[in-house]
């Protein structure tokens, strides 16, 4: 079973290896699950900025798709794993966090427990819902403030591996996780 890190690391470099069109592609076959499973919940969704920096699935399409839905976008606000959402506007001013990511320059932040359904970038998942990211623990900390009936739903490229090997109890299992071949729930 490997762990965290090993999983990082060779997922950071096999995502690398996909072109911008495979990623896009792999994008528009997971919003069609999504939309075909009628996975968002009705009310607040909260979706985050992709990131070339780090070759994540884009989420520009998503925008223009689930305009119907209130949306925000997370917002990195210090360095110690707090993360907060804040409502998104199209054409209000971003900028490039620490790590190159673009977030919004608001600080009217949104209450967690208001979001009813949050997608979640990843490098990799299990076949329990654990998930690998960026290693900072962002998302496990916002996850543990909203409601437990918030959807949850991690986006992947690529299909699970059995066990991550080291999971914590801080880390929060996502609800579902939509490949671009299927849907899996946890």
């Amino acid at each position: 079973m490997p762990n965290k890190k090993a999983l990082r690391s060779f997922y950071r470099a096999k995502r690398n290896t996909l072109s911008n069109a495979e990623l896009t592609h792999a994008s528009t076959a997971i919003l069609e699950r999504i939309i075909d499973g009628n996975l968002i919940r009705e009310g607040l969704v909260m979706l985050y900025l992709d990131s070339s920096n780090h070759h994540e699935i884009p989420m520009e399409k998503w925008f223009d798709t689930l305009e119907e839905h209130p949306i925000c976008v997370p917002k990195v606000v210090d360095e110690n794993g707090k993360m907060e959402a804040v409502m998104w506007e199209k054409g209000m001013p971003l900028k490039p966090n620490q790590w190159g990511i673009m977030e919004p320059t608001s600080t009217s932040y949104v209450n967690p427990k208001n979001i009813a359904t949050i997608v979640i970038p990843l490098l990799c998942f299990d076949q329990r819902g654990h998930r690998v990211g960026y290693g900072k623990g962002y998302y496990d900390r916002f996850l543990s403030r909203c409601i437990p009936r918030c959807k949850t739903i991690g986006v992947s490229c690529f299909a699970p591996v059995d066990r991550i090997e080291d999971t914590e109890t801080t880390d929060v299992p996502l609800g579902i996780v939509v490949t671009p071949q299927q849907v899996h729930s946890f």
